[in-house]
């Protein structure tokens, strides 16, 4: 699926949270609308074909003047509906930047 069709069906509402997704928000301090917006924003980092998965980095302010990168990993096996599996800040140690993973960490 491209990142078209993704966009398409998140603007038309066809998503839904799953629980990691949800307590990652809580834990590091973001909602379901920056998830959405860095989706809508964003642009795929890495892409998951055998799994019908993608990364997306978008970005979202934390505070009116503190913009922060997002990543949020989408599930596309549903033709019809984005499942948004898991979101979270993206961070050292498991990345250097927001859009270079750190392949040292095991």
């Amino acid at each position: 699926m491209n990142v078209r069709r993704i966009w398409t069906l998140v603007e038309n509402g066809k998503y839904h949270f799953g629980p990691h997704a949800l307590v990652h928000g809580l834990e590091e301090g973001f909602e379901k609308e920056h998830c959405i917006g860095a989706i809508l924003g964003g642009r795929v980092l890495e892409n998951y074909p055998a799994e019908r998965r993608c990364l997306i980095l978008g970005r979202f302010y934390i505070a009116s003047d503190v913009l922060c990168h997002l990543h949020v990993v989408c599930d596309y096996s549903d033709q019809n509906c984005i499942k948004i599996v898991t979101a979270y800040i993206p961070r050292p140690p498991m990345w250097i930047t927001p859009w270079k993973r750190n392949h040292t960490r095991r």
